[in-house]
């Protein structure tokens, strides 16, 4: 049990910043995620600081496919942070586990959902700079972002500038709503692979390797700043819908 109220079910994993259980919490029945900061980035001035404007943030933002804070603590010296707990799953589970695949359709269906997303936070002045695969569940119908250990805002007067990163990391973690929408490109191209069958040993690019439409392409390289990069949200989302009103509605989108 952590702080005499949350017995821990099952450790889910672990990150660069935290680990992560599942657990029950005991005053309400309810099943609860807790985050511990791990051992050597409590001892970093920059680790202590990512958990408590983690913790901040989940304060702050009220939307339901943003887990909802329940609380911060220590314990004999550790740091706790606990949210609530989201029903859905990962796509490195839906793909590698269950077998799910996504074609561009569904791709930019997902993207269309996670998008809603994104723009509620753009417009609180925040970007997540960690929207990887694991960061991203689903649960057939509905997107949620989690692990806010890197977000910023971007009024924050002591933004890392990342220089001294390679252009890709940098590209990743600069603190610009375009780090969002490069990582979002990565993400697409993930679920787009679940498709792909190699016939060749040769190292190729995306866009030799996947066969895509030129809308998509085109997407794809904005986001990923090879082109003109999207500014906001909202020009992502409009291109975004287009492509999904030519291509038809998505009456189903593979479920859990």
């Amino acid at each position: 049990m952590i702080n005499h109220r949350y017995v821990i079910d099952r450790f889910i994993g672990k990150g660069s910043y935290g680990l992560t259980y599942e657990t029950t919490d005991f005053q309400t029945g309810q099943r609860v995620i807790v985050k511990q900061l791990r051992r050597r980035k409590r001892k970093q001035p920059g680790g202590v600081q990512s958990f408590q404007r983690e913790a901040h943030f989940l304060k702050t933002l009220n939307h339901p496919s943003i887990p909802a804070f329940v609380d911060a603590f220590t314990e004999e010296k550790h740091f706790f942070l606990a949210m609530e707990y989201i029903h859905a799953k990962n796509f490195e589970d839906l793909i590698f586990k269950e077998g799910h695949t996504y074609g561009e359709r569904e791709a930019f269906f997902i993207l269309s959902r996670i998008l809603t997303i994104v723009r509620y936070l753009h417009k609180n002045r925040i970007v997540h700079r960690d929207l990887r695969i694991p960061n991203i569940l689903w649960n057939g119908n509905q997107a949620y972002i989690i692990d806010f250990g890197l977000a910023r805002s971007l009024d924050d007067p002591d933004a890392d500038k990342h220089e001294h990163l390679q252009e890709e990391s940098r590209l990743f973690r600069e603190v610009s709503v375009k780090s969002d929408f490069f990582a979002l490109g990565h993400f697409v191209l993930f679920l787009l692979y679940s498709q792909f069958e190699p016939n060749s040993k040769k190292e190729k690019s995306w866009e030799e390797e996947l066969i895509l439409s030129e809308p998509v392409r085109n997407m794809i390289r904005r986001m990923l700043q090879i082109d003109s990069p999207y500014t906001s949200v909202n020009e992502l989302t409009k291109d975004v819908k287009q492509f999904l009103s030519r291509t038809g509605s998505i009456s189903s989108v593979k479920t859990l």
